[in-house]
């Protein structure tokens, strides 16, 4: 029995058909022609057009019909319904693959048990020959019942083995890669096409909650086998909206973001987010978030807590109805107060000292809390240098027992700023001193200016910007001039004065600390240099060069592999999991040749925010500084890896033959998990898929979904048929036939003429 698939071509062929019968039955020019020579010289016309009821030329015209009927045919794309023996049909089967999203937007509320249903619709589906394998996808593709194990297993014992999956079934906290799995499952069904011939229908079943997170990106390079149906089966959480939040780079001020997130389908605007203590108790002022559905929005959180508040680790999203994404652990800061030490007098109310404005300068950095330490005590008490101090300033002669504190801490890789208000304080430090220097006074008639600045300098590197590389406003009424060797090559100048002497020196940074000095005080003697713009950004750009921030706190995303070994330098390694359980170096890890974590501060980097701002908008990029470790942890890897499995503190320990090393490791879920909002059903169809929708918020299928797979089954039958290609030729064997024909009655009929 055949059929059309699109059966109106047919009609139209018969229908053109009759076109030549008419044609035929025009009478165009007599049958004959007499010639008489009488009529030789009137003017030729040609004769009226009368029906006749005879028809010349019946194959010309029977190849004409049959022509346009064949063509039209062939247009209609004909195939025949087989009726398969009893016995073919038992041995005939489908191949199916439930593939399963276990992604971390799987885990909201209604969610499994949407699954569950679908899972047992489809293997009710099923018949006793079908073969089916069950997979589960995130970030990576799993298969948990083989086509092997349900082809082995009993008929009456495969719903109690789907049972089973079902009830172990849990999402990971991994992202959605959907394109890689509908590739990974299609590669597999096609391949045990071409294995075994008695495969009938090749089918993929989808279940997912098919989000906007979803990654399709392999569907659009890749090719996805044309054989291959896909059966789309959208679940549905119980509530539709979700916010989510995620850690961010931290900005220019050393604020700690967050980006929070609303789905297009969110219900709310308004948020709260509460900063938590490691007991997960409340700690410190909830914060107010206003976020449109569908956008998103960086926010800074607060640097240092209230005097008697717990450290907050980690911040959680409130009034958000799916609860997975709504904590975001926090980086965490042992010390957050910067500490340097002063060598000088220590009184904070007299103007006419170098100390009163540095304290200015310190107290007027919110963002960054700093605490002057005065080692010289007014008694004549002097206190060494602590071991977190990392930047010495002196203002007058350091006495001599502080000599050696100053020297450990500069071994410490430390800096040592000395403002020289007056030779003797040259003198005090000579022997810290890596060449000798000659220090005097210098005679000043009236004033002296910046005349040379090194913007490549660390201390105005702040200052290169064209907009604030002009110095010439400041005065200098007393300095003292230094004089290096003629070869030397430790000291380099800064800045000098427009009498060509130096201004600032410093020597060439290394391990064995940096040594900073000014040629003038900034006090009103000695200048207007703490008067002016220039002193905080250059006082504050140096205690943040002294203090970089700590590199131990690393940030990477769910389901990335870590190398403890290469981060840590050390082959004596532990890891302990957010749910406390511990790796160590002895266990067995996982085998690979990517092990890539992000290293910083977030997943992604972003933009600074404006200086002062709390709120600010989610757009752009920037790279921040990399330390060393994390160019090392950037390098391509080829030891054992660590999966991330879950979010949250990770703490890795190792030894080392020179020290203990503690690095914590934030891992947070993929931003894309967030996007719940859902994509459109025809994303699939358009990406080039055959697929088939199924909702499970519909409770039955409709009967366009019924006509939808008979149409396919259709398409299928006659795209292995392709009965339209010989047809085609055979209407155009009779065109060519035709041609042939009525070119040789007009050959004759002008023969018969020129006679």
């Amino acid at each position: 029995m055949f059929d059309f698939l699109t059966p109106v071509f047919a009609a139209a062929g018969i229908v053109t058909a009759t076109i030549p019968i008419v044609l035929h039955l025009l009478r165009r020019t007599p049958s004959e022609k007499l010639p008489f020579s009488l009529v030789r010289f009137l003017r030729p016309s040609l004769p009226k057009m009368t029906k006749r009821s005879t028809i010349e030329h019946w194959p010309l015209m029977l190849l004409r019909i049959l022509a346009l009927v064949l063509i039209g045919m062939a247009f209609a794309r004909p195939f025949q319904r087989l009726a398969m023996p009893d016995t073919v049909v038992d041995e005939s089967r489908n191949r199916v693959v439930l593939l399963i999203d276990s992604s971390a937007s799987m885990r909201r509320d209604g969610i499994r048990d949407a699954v569950a249903k679908q899972i047992q619709q489809t293997v009710d589906e099923l018949n006793s020959q079908d073969v089916l394998s069950i997979s589960c996808f995130s970030r990576t593709t799993r298969t948990v019942v083989s086509a092997d194990q349900w082809s082995q297993t009993e008929p009456d014992a495969r719903r109690s083995l789907v049972e089973k999956m079902i009830e172990s079934w849990e999402p990971d906290w991994m992202e959605t890669r959907t394109g890689a799995a509908l590739l990974s499952a299609a590669d597999e069904v096609s391949q045990e096409n071409v294995r075994d011939g008695q495969i009938g229908q090749r089918r993929i079943v989808l279940i997912t909650d098919f989000q906007r997170g979803s990654q399709l990106d392999e569907l659009r390079t890749a090719s996805f086998p044309a054989a291959v149906q896909v059966d789309l089966k959208i679940v549905r959480p119980l509530q539709s909206g979700n916010a989510g939040i995620s850690l961010m780079e931290d900005d220019a001020q050393g604020q700690t973001r967050i980006r929070l997130t609303s789905s297009t389908d969110s219900q709310l605007s308004d948020f709260t987010l509460q900063l938590v203590d490691k007991d997960g108790r409340p700690t410190g002022k909830p914060i107010t978030a206003d976020v449109a559905p569908g956008q998103r929005r960086a926010i800074s959180l607060p640097v240092s807590q209230e005097p008697g508040v717990a450290p907050a680790v980690a911040v959680e999203l409130m009034q958000d109805i799916h609860p997975f994404d709504n904590i975001a652990e926090l980086p965490l800061t042992e010390n957050p107060a910067v500490r340097i030490a002063h060598v000088g007098p220590s009184d904070l109310n007299n103007a006419e000292l170098m100390r009163y404005y540095l304290q200015r300068v310190v107290d007027g950095n919110e963002s960054e809390p700093v605490d002057i330490v005065d080692v010289s005590q007014g008694n004549g008490v002097i206190l060494p240098i602590a071991d977190d101090i990392r930047l010495i300033v002196v203002t007058d002669v350091v006495p001599a027992g502080l000599l050696e504190s100053i020297q450990n801490c500069l071994k410490r890789g430390g800096v040592l700023l000395v403002a020289l208000r007056s030779p003797e304080v040259a003198g005090s430090i000579a022997s810290l001193l890596p060449e000798p220097l000659t220090v005097e006074e210098a005679t000043v008639s009236d004033y002296v200016m910046l005349g040379n600045v090194d913007f490549t300098s660390p201390l105005f590197a702040p200052f290169s910007d064209a907009r604030f590389s002009d110095f010439s406003s400041i005065r200098f009424w007393h300095y003292r001039m230094l004089k290096t060797q003629a070869d030397s090559t430790v000291y380099r100048a800064a800045a000098r004065f427009d009498t060509g002497t130096p201004a600032i020196l410093e020597t060439r940074e290394s391990p064995a600390g940096h040594i900073l000095l000014f040629a003038s005080g900034w006090h009103p003697e000695d200048s207007q240099w703490a008067l002016s713009t220039r002193f905080p950004p250059m006082i504050t750009s140096l205690i943040r060069k002294s203090n970089p921030r700590r590199g131990s706190q690393l940030t990477a995303i769910v389901g990335e592999l870590i190398s403890p070994g290469e981060l840590l330098g050390t082959e004596d390694w532990s890891i302990q999991k957010p749910d406390r359980t511990i790796i160590t170096a002895g266990d067995v890890p996982v085998t690979t040749n990517d092990v890539t974590p992000h290293v910083g501060n977030s997943p992604e980097p972003e933009n600074p925010p404006a200086t002062g701002s709390s709120d600010v908008s989610d757009s752009g990029s920037s790279e921040g500084t990399e330390s060393e470790l994390s160019r090392s942890a950037r390098a391509p890897q080829t030891s054992m890896g660590i999966l991330l499995d879950q979010p949250g503190r990770y703490v890795l320990s190792g030894k080392t033959s020179e020290s203990d090393r503690i690095l914590d490791m934030i891992a947070g879920l993929s931003p894309s998990e967030t996007r719940t909002d859902p994509l459109p059903v025809g994303q699939l169809q358009a990406l080039g898929l055959q697929a088939a929708v199924a909702d499970e918020v519909l409770s039955e299928a409709s009967s366009e979904d019924a006509d939808l797979a008979g149409q396919l089954n259709s398409m299928e039958l006659e795209s292995r048929q392709k009965f339209w290609r010989w047809l085609l030729i055979a209407g155009l064997g009779c065109l060519l036939l035709e041609a042939l024909i009525a070119g040789g009655i007009e050959r004759r009929q002008q023969m018969e003429s020129i006679a």
